[in-house]
Order: C-alpha cells, then structure tokens, then sequence
C-alpha cells in the first residue's frame, strides 16, 4: 500500500508538473504572438519607407534590410505552423515538446526586434547606380537601313521637341534587333535611363503598367484601379533627375500612353509596331520606316548565316542566290532559310529546296503572306519528332522566355519524343533538339532575369506555328500533317471568361490558355468536350474555382494536364483517379489546393509536382506509381510530420528526383534509396546521414535527429550541394 500511495504521488506531481507546463505553455505562445505583431507593425512600416525611396529610381534597399524583411516572414509562418501544431496535438505531447519551441521563437523575435532598432541598419537603402537600365543581347545588324537608324534615330532625343519616335515595318524586317541596338547606344553613350518593354497583341493596360513598374522597382501589386497606378508611375519618372526613354516593342493598338505615366515631362518613348497607322494613333513626333535589305546585302547576311563550312562552288552558288531571292530581302527569311541549309553541300538537295520553297503557301494577308511562305518552308525540313516538339513552343504565351528544363519536361510527359530508359536520357535528347531548332533559328537562345536558360519564339514564328495548327482559330491556314491546337490568352476582360464548348472538336491535341485576368475562367456546368484526342491540356496562371468530374470524361487519352498558378481551385476532381495514361500531373504553385484524389492507378505517371500547394498528406497511392521519376514536394508548408519508413521506395525504382519541404517535416528513413537520385531535397536523421554510399548530382539535405523539433531556419537553395545540421546530439 505504501508503494502504490508513493506511485500516485509521483504520478500527481508528474501531472502537476505537465499542467503547469502547458498552462505556462499557452500564456507563452501568446505572449510571443503578441511581440510578434509588433515586429510585423515594424516590418510594414521599413516596406512603406523602402518602397517611397525605390520609386525614386535612385534608390534600391540595402541587402541586409531585405534578409531582414525574409527573416520576419520566416519567422511568421513558423509560428502559424507551430502554432497550428500546438492546437492540434495531444496535451502531454505540447506539455513535453512545445514549450522548448516557443522559447526558441520568442528568442529569434526578440533579437528580430533588437535589430530593427534605430541606428542597426543606418539607411534602409542605398545608391542604386545600376538603375538606368540592363544592356540586351544583340545580333549583328546588317544594311545601310540599320545603320542609318542607330545614327537618326539617338539624335533625335538630343532635341526637346521630339519625345516620341515611331519604328515601323512589316514583320521579319528587323525593327526589334534596330530597337535592341539602339537601347545598349543609350546606355553606351547618353545619361538617359533606358527601359524595355515587351507588348505584343495579347496585352493588357495592368500588365503594361506591372511591367514598367517592375523596371522601376516599384510595387503596385497592391494597388487595383488602373488610374492609380498611372498615377504612381507618372510620380515615379517625376522624381527621377535624369531623362527617361521608355522602348515599347510589338505595339500592335493604339492605347493612351498616360496610363503608364509616359506623359512625364522628364520621359521620352520609342516604340515598334508593323503599322505606320499605330505611329500616327501614338502621336509620334517622328517615324521612322525600317525597310528590307537590298538585294546585295541581303545575299551578304545569307552568305554569313550559311558560314564558312557550306562551299559553293560551282553551279550550287546560282542555286544558292535563287533561294536567297525567295527570302524577298527580308532579315528574318534570310536567317531562318540560310540557318536551315547550313552544312548542305549536296545541289540535288539545295535544288530540291528551292522548290520546296516556292510550293509554300501559309499565309492571312497579302504583308504577312511573304514571310510566312519563307518560314514555313524551315519548318518542313524539320522531321516529324522535330516538328513536334517546335510546335508545342507555340504553347507557352507571345514573347515569352520558356525555361529549357519546363520545356523538356513538356516533351517527355507528352512523348514527343523517343523513350529513353531514364529521365536524364530523355532530358539529353530534348537538350539536343532544343539546340537543332536554335541551329536553323526557329527558336531564340536567350536567359531570364535570373540567369536561367531559355528560349523564345519570335512572334512571326509563333504566329506560323499557331496558323498551321489551327491554334489561333484561322482554318484556312491550318493543315492536315500537324496536330491541332487550341492556343488562347486572356487579358483586358473585366468578367469572367466562359469558355466557348464550339472550339474543342474531336481532333484536337493540344490546348493551352493563359489568363491576365483576375476574374478567372468559367467551366460551363455539366460539360464534357468530345476530344478523345487531346494529349496536353494546359490551363496555367489562369483563375478556376472549381473543375467538374464532367469536363474530363471524354478525354481518355490526356497524358500531360498542367494546372500551375491555378490559384483559385481547391480540389481536383475525383476522375482524376482514373486517368491511367497521365504521364505529368503539374499542379505547382496552385496555393488554394487542399485536396489529391488516390493516384494509385496512374501507372504512367513519370512526373508528379505539387510544390506550393496547401495538401497536408502525400497522395494516397504515391507508392504505387511505378513509373515515377519526378516528385516535387518542395515548399509544401501545410504538410503534417512524416517520417518515410524504409522499404517505402522499393516500387519506385525509377525516381530521380526528389524535392521534400526542406525544414525538417518530412524524414526519408531509407538512406540507401538516395543512391538512385540525381537530385534531393529532404531531412535525414544524424544516424542514417553516414550510411550515405553515393550521393545525388544535386542535394539540400537537412540533418536532424529530433523530427518534432521546428527549425530556426529553412534551406535556402544556393549551392546545389548543401548539407545543414540542426540539434544533432
């Protein structure tokens, strides 16, 4: 008896001491939520004084100011998860293991807090002497019209009468690479502050003024009217002390160019566009006709594209200029045509080319008819899989710059290709037919802001390719020999669009919508699109609350469906399940996304991406996708602790990649599977970290025995090899 009175003592005060604990435990979470509110107040008010300096131009925020601004963030969603977990445990276990977390917290706030005092960071910002503008990759102009240009058209802004400059000129003349040259002289040799903006036929006033905004660093993400945010623009190139020229390239409307604050007095425009029409609507107090090459030159650029290894000797030169000549002195016919025929020595084939070159006939209208003949006549010397793969470039939206790796990873899920045993094979074979199309300059070679390698449709090209598919809805410049595509982009819509069930025939293969309208798209209710035939359907950036079971259940053959930044939907619909010949399912950055239905069946299934989505489990069945290669669960905020058992990957012996929330959530318990990776995001614990015998190409791997315990830090994805340690005991 006086042992079992001694055990329910201690058992009391073990108790007591466990109540106190969590008693102590609430008062603490809200005593650190609390000063966190205070450190947020403060952090709006930095953004608030940062964001008046940058629109100076003059201006950029200090890089420990902008650590600081990422840590308090951090430091938000952390406590909204810790303390979501808090309310979701058990009493005993928040007793047990919260308390020591809050702490952690409250520590990082209260040190988030001493260096926000007046005096730590002096200034918020600093100079920003790189602010006047980021010289553009240029190719070599060619032809007396090209240096007459880059010598008139600068010595125009040298007067204060002329503050507007029209460059116009049939498609392919040239005008964007007259622009481009014209752009790097301003930089070169004026203090003008020089900035690009690409329009093209499918804009929007609001991302126009985004897009000028952008160049201005300054934010209106927050700002809606329209006539505000001119406003801020016009106040931002005010205040500015030097001269502004503002390039808009592909203008094909007049619109009012004080809706981007161009009515400045201190801001000065140049613009192309293919109508002298649209020069006149701008109230341009100059224009300036860029016309095709002399048949000289033109034979000169032709000779140059084709290089030094392409001889013609004999009787092939005749041929040689008979072909230059149906390029009709056009810049961009000459580069594609001599691209194409580059190394071709044989004159059986030159003369079969020549006459493969007068049989084309794509075209709309009498100006656009000659530089189409001449592109379409390229693309027929393509192979059947090479065609292919251009054509899906078509997919993405007009002057868009396409990551190489996205664009691969869109001709292996929809098998344009041949299959390759592996991912990285595959991804070998599309690198190659990546660079033949820049070879015969069907596709630009370019970066994006971030350095990143892509590439880029010129918008004639474009245009061709989207003729010949039916994807711009023109059947009288489609053809039988290529798929069909349904190519659509929404912008100056102020409702929500309905999507027109007339379009979507049985034939089609491809179809691809982009939206700049907030408002979104509309799923007529109970429709079912008759297109057995469709292989890749892309509804990318657009607007969707909610898609029926309906809308696929005659899309049997669908093998590429790519929802990313859909960020109204919140569940797919369940015949997603049954879609067994899916080979991608890209749901990336589709933040409102609570809910995966089983996946199991999807056998197929090489690449399955739900980065950036609000789903808190893995999708039932993932271990069941034998031909999965890709998982990207990276940036997966609401996914709940897991600890992945060994033996989890035995069927998916074909992964290569695998992308898991990097701070600490998710633990692969199975060391010996990372010997197949070529790439990984994840947490391992201390013990398993040593039984590592190979690692990937590419690793961020988080190290941390104690898989309850919420990191101070996420990984920040630098280096593509980075090891963390965290509480390793």
């Amino acid at each position: 008896m006086e042992l079992t009175g001694k055990l329910m003592e201690a058992l009391g005060n073990l108790a007591f001491d466990r109540g106190s604990k969590y008693f102590y435990l609430v008062d603490n979470l809200r005593s650190l939520e609390t000063k966190l509110q205070r450190l947020r107040n403060r952090k709006i008010d930095f953004e608030s004084k940062v964001e008046v300096a940058e629109r100076s131009g003059t201006k950029k925020r200090k890089r420990e100011v902008e650590n600081w601004f990422d840590e308090v963030a951090k430091i938000e969603n952390e406590f909204v998860a810790l303390k979501t977990s808090i309310q979701e445990g058990g009493f005993l276990e928040n007793a047990i293991s919260s308390g020591k977390r809050v702490e952690k917290m409250d520590e990082i706030v209260e040190q988030l807090m001493v260096q926000s005092d007046s005096g730590h960071f002096g200034e918020l910002c600093l100079e920003a002497s790189e602010s006047r503008g980021e010289p553009r990759e240029t190719t070599e102009l060619f032809g007396e019209m090209f240096r007459k240009g880059l010598e008139t058209i600068p010595a125009w802004l040298d007067t204060n009468e002329i503050l507007r400059i029209g460059i116009w000129g049939m498609g392919g003349v040239g005008k964007t690479t007259l622009a481009e040259h014209i752009h790097n002289h301003l930089l070169e040799n004026s203090q003008f502050k020089v900035y690009w903006i690409s329009v093209s036929q499918d804009f929007s006033i609001k991302r126009l003024q985004g897009d000028v905004a952008k160049r201005l660093r300054l934010d209106l993400s927050h700002v809606d009217d329209e006539k505000v945010r001119a406003r801020r623009l016009r106040d931002a190139f005010e205040e500015m002390e030097e001269m502004v020229v503002l390039m808009l390239d592909d203008v094909w409307e007049e619109f009012r160019l004080n809706s981007l604050g161009i009515d400045a007095k201190n801001c000065r425009l140049i613009l192309t566009t293919r109508s002298e029409e649209v020069c006149n609507q701008m109230q341009c107090h100059r224009t300036f006709e860029l016309k095709t090459l002399d048949t000289k030159k033109a034979w000169g650029l032709f000779k140059r594209i084709l290089g030094s290894e392409t001889s013609l000797d004999g009787g092939l030169k005749d041929i040689a200029k008979s072909v230059a000549k149906r390029c009709d002195s056009l810049p961009l016919g000459i580069v594609t045509v001599a691209g194409s025929m580059r190394g071709v020595r044989d004159i059986c084939e030159w003369r079969n080319a020549l006459e493969d070159l007068k049989a084309c006939s794509v075209g709309h209208d009498k100006m656009e008819k000659r530089v189409f003949r001449i592109l379409e006549w390229s693309f027929n010397r393509l192979n059947k899989c090479e065609r292919n793969c251009f054509l899906y470039c078509c997919l993405y939206r007009e002057d868009w710059k396409i990551k190489r790796k996205e664009l691969i990873g869109l001709f292996i899920g929809a098998e344009l290709m041949s299959k390759r045993e592996s991912w990285s094979k595959a991804f070998d074979e599309g690198q190659t037919m990546l660079n033949k199309l820049i070879r015969v300059c069907l596709l630009e070679k370019i970066k994006d802001f971030e350095g990143v390698d892509c590439v880029k449709m010129h918008d004639l090209v474009r245009d061709m390719a989207l003729r010949i598919t039916h994807g711009n809805s023109k059947p009288e410049s489609s053809r039988d020999d290529v798929p069909r595509f349904l190519v659509k982009s929404f912008g100056q819509e102020d409702s929500k669009v309905t999507l027109e069930q007339e379009e979507w025939t049985q034939d089609l293969r491809a179809v691809s919508f982009y939206s700049q309208n907030s408002k979104g798209i509309e799923i007529p209710p109970d429709w079912s699109p008759n297109c057995p035939k469709l292989s890749t359907l892309r509804l990318s950036r657009v607007s969707i609350k909610e898609i029926l079971d309906s809308f696929f259940r005659h899309m049997c053959g669908l093998k590429v469906l790519n929802l990313s930044e859909c960020y109204g939907i919140k569940k797919l619909p369940n015949c997603v399940s049954d879609m067994v010949n899916l080979t991608a399912l890209i749901l990336r950055d589709c933040r409102g996304l609570r809910f995966v239905p089983p996946l199991g069946k999807l056998k197929q299934l090489r690449d399955l991406d739900l980065s950036i989505t609000r789903i808190q489990d893995f999708p039932e069945g993932w271990e069941s996708l034998v031909s999965l290669e890709r998982l990207n669960l990276n940036e997966y905020p609401t996914l709940k602790r897991k600890i992945i058992p060994k033996g989890t990957f035995s069927q998916l012996h074909r992964l290569q990649l695998l992308l898991l929330p990097p701070y600490g959530r998710v633990q692969v318990n199975d060391p010996e599977v990372l010997n197949q990776f070529e790439s990984f995001i994840g947490c391992l614990s201390f013990t398993d970290f040593y039984k590592i015998t190979r690692w990937p190409k590419c690793y961020h791997v988080y190290v941390n025995d104690i898989l309850t315990e919420y990191p101070s830090f996420n990984i920040y994805c630098g280096d593509p090899k980075e090891l963390y340690f965290h509480q390793c005991k």
